[in-house]
């Protein structure tokens, strides 16, 4: 059977979406499948109502071989989803004589984590994961949103957050949500079989076109550690965001609620001396930061320099120390370690970024009226990242 040609396949899905060709849509289309073909990069500027979406998914879908896209905006993740994509899929398959799958992938904090539905993790001593009183409370809006997910988490078979309508606060989802650094993986974890985190990369795994999201691909490009599945092409929709999401990923902070939560909560799994020199290395980074005035540091002041480095150092050792000791009171020690390591991590990393001085980095104070003063960090360009 002949195979059939662009303009054939264009015609079929801009009339199952119910739309109209246009030039402009045709012109894309046969750039983006010469671009697919033979490997070369391609910039397309074109105006509302070209109908960009098409252009670049019916070759993508023809293509045959797995293609990545990646939107700046939930809105149009969702609409590629469960509009766009379904409808062209339906269209193309008697002309293509197969039917291609798609996917959408989110970051892993996205998903409802059963594990930490069902099993929890122990307090910290001023921020329980559960608000014993709150969540006992059928009446308060966090007990209520909780009591929602739980319902939900039996019926849904996504697991991810956008597929709950009405949704919850980010409170309530923070309780019942990892980031990859939290998460105890699918080997070792009780619930790894069900994981909606680990389906959602399974299917991505067997799709011809995977939608995600810029902040994923940068994910996935800075951090050495694959997140989506291999793949040779790269569409990139509203690639005019792509620079200041890329950035945001890049972006770390350190605020003295951070540094103190990762005190509380590496401070039963390592020795009183670890455990007192991170505290003591908080509290003087908290001292600073009450007195930081909004804006650039062109230079690290000494005493910034110093509070850092003592942070560094003492973050290093209870690391260390997590790894060395185990405490057989605790339950679920694993996922207890995993939060732990998490949140002592990341107040290393920062604190060793911004001590190191790259001369790539910018580093300025931020404050803000409800959550106090932050010490950032963040790449000048991002052009070297991806």
């Amino acid at each position: 059977m002949t195979k059939p040609s662009l303009p054939e396949l264009l015609h079929a899905a801009v009339t199952a979406v119910g739309g109209t060709e246009r030039p402009g849509q045709v012109t894309m289309a046969e750039s983006v499948a010469d671009a697919i073909d033979d490997g070369s990069h391609l910039l397309v500027q074109a105006g509302t109502g070209t109908g960009k979406s098409l252009g670049y998914l019916v070759p993508a879908l023809a293509h045959g071989e797995r293609v990545v896209v990646a939107t700046a905006t939930l809105a149009l993740q969702r609409q590629l989803v469960e509009r766009d994509l379904p409808r062209t899929v339906e269209a193309l398959h008697p002309l293509l004589r197969r039917r291609p799958e798609f996917a959408m992938l989110k970051g892993r904090s996205n998903y409802l984590c059963l594990h930490r539905l069902h099993e929890g993790v122990p307090q910290d001593e001023e921020e329980g994961l559960f608000d014993q009183f709150e969540a006992a409370a059928p009446t308060s809006r966090l007990g209520q949103d909780l009591l929602r997910l739980r319902d939900w988490s039996q019926d849904t078979e996504t697991g991810d957050r956008d597929d709950l309508t009405p949704g919850v606060s980010d409170r309530a989802w923070a309780q019942i949500s990892v980031s990859s650094r939290e998460c105890l993986g699918a080997t070792k974890c009780a619930y790894g079989a069900e994981c909606f985190a680990e389906m959602a990369r399974e299917r991505a795994k067997l799709a011809e076109v995977v939608v995600t999201n810029h902040a994923l691909l940068a994910i996935d490009a800075i951090e050495g550690a694959p997140v989506l599945p291999q793949h040779e092409v790269l569409i990139v929709d509203e690639a005019h965001e792509l620079v200041s999401r890329v950035t945001g990923v890049a972006t770390g902070e350190l605020t003295p609620g951070q540094v103190n939560r990762a005190v509380r909560r590496a401070a039963k799994l390592v020795n009183e001396k670890a455990a007192d020199q991170l505290q003591t290395a908080a509290e003087g980074f908290e001292r600073l930061m009450e007195l930081a005035l909004p804006g650039r540091l062109e230079e690290i002041p000494e005493d910034l320099g110093y509070a850092l480095m003592a942070l560094r150092d003492a973050a290093r050792t209870v690391i260390s120390g997590i790894g060395a000791t185990r405490d057989k009171s605790v339950q679920d020690e694993d996922a207890v370690r995993k939060q732990a390591l998490a949140s002592v991590e990341a107040v290393h990393d920062v604190a060793e970024r911004i001590t190191n001085g790259s001369e790539w980095d910018v580093v300025w104070y931020e404050r803000h009226d409800r959550f106090g003063a932050s010490l950032r960090v963040a790449p000048m360009s991002v052009s070297g990242l991806l």
